[in-house]
C-alpha cells in the first residue's frame, strides 16, 4: 500500500474515533507515524484529505453493491439491504464516511439523486422502477421509495451499532432481514379493498 492510501486509511480511522470535529492532518500524520509535512506532500489541506476519505469509502460501498448478480429487482433490493447493514457492522469507519459524517462528497436529496449523481441510489431507483413496471410495487415516486427504504435501514443499523438493540449480531441480521421483507411488502399494490371488494 502506498503512502497516500495509508493516509486515507488512517484518516478513516480518525474519523471513526473522533468525528469531523477533532479530525486534523496532525492527528492523521501521528497515527501514520509521519510528520505533518509528509502528509502535506499528498494533501494540501484537511478538506482535501476528508474528501479523499469520503471518495474511497463510497467506492468501497459501490463495489459491494455492484457484486449483486440477481436480475430479479425485489431480490436485488433484499440483497442490497443486507449489504448495507453488513457495511455498517463490518466497516464502520467507511460507513460513517459515507452516511454519517460530512466529508464534502456526500449527495443531497432530492436534486443530486434526481440528477443521477449517486451511482448506488440510481441502481436502487432502477430496481424500484423495474418492479413498478412489473406491477410488483406501487406506482409512486421511485426515488422517494428508495430514500425511505434506505432511511429505515439506516436507522436500524445505527440503533444496533450504538448499543440500543440488546441482541447478538446474528439475531440482529435476522431481525433486519425480516423487516426488509415487511418494508417491501408495504410498497406492494393492494389487491383488495376494505370489505373484500376486488
Amino acid at each position: 500500500m502506498d503512502t497516500k492510501q495509508r493516509l486515507i486509511g488512517h484518516a478513516l480511522e480518525e474519523l471513526e474515533r473522533g468525528g469531523v470535529e477533532s479530525f486534523s492532518l496532525r492527528s492523521v500524520s501521528a497515527a501514520a507515524g509521519l510528520t505533518p509535512m509528509a502528509v502535506y506532500r499528498h494533501f494540501s489541506n484537511k478538506d482535501e484529505l476528508l474528501k479523499e476519505a469520503g471518495r474511497e469509502a463510497f467506492a468501497v460501498w459501490q463495489r459491494r453493491i455492484e457484486s449483486i448478480r440477481t436480475t430479479d429487482p425485489m431480490e436485488w433490493m433484499v440483497q442490497a439491504a443486507r449489504l448495507y447493514v453488513l457495511f455498517a457492522l463490518d466497516e464502520p469507519a467507511r460507513f460513517d464516511a459515507c452516511f454519517v459524517l460530512r466529508t464534502g462528497v456526500e449527495r443531497r436529496f432530492p436534486r443530486d439523486f434526481r440528477a443521477g449523481k449517486s451511482p448506488v441510489v440510481s441502481m436502487i431507483v432502477a430496481r424500484v422502477q423495474a418492479a413498478q413496471a412489473a406491477g410488483i410495487l406501487i406506482a409512486a415516486d421511485a426515488l422517494e421509495i428508495a430514500m425511505v427504504f434506505w432511511a429505515q435501514l439506516h436507522g436500524l443499523a445505527l440503533l444496533h451499532r450504538n448499543g440500543r438493540m440488546a441482541m447478538s449480531r446474528s439475531a440482529f441480521l435476522t431481525l433486519a432481514a425480516r423487516h426488509v421483507e415487511i418494508m417491501l411488502a408495504g410498497y406492494r399494490p393492494q389487491t383488495t379493498r376494505r370489505g373484500g371488494e376486488v
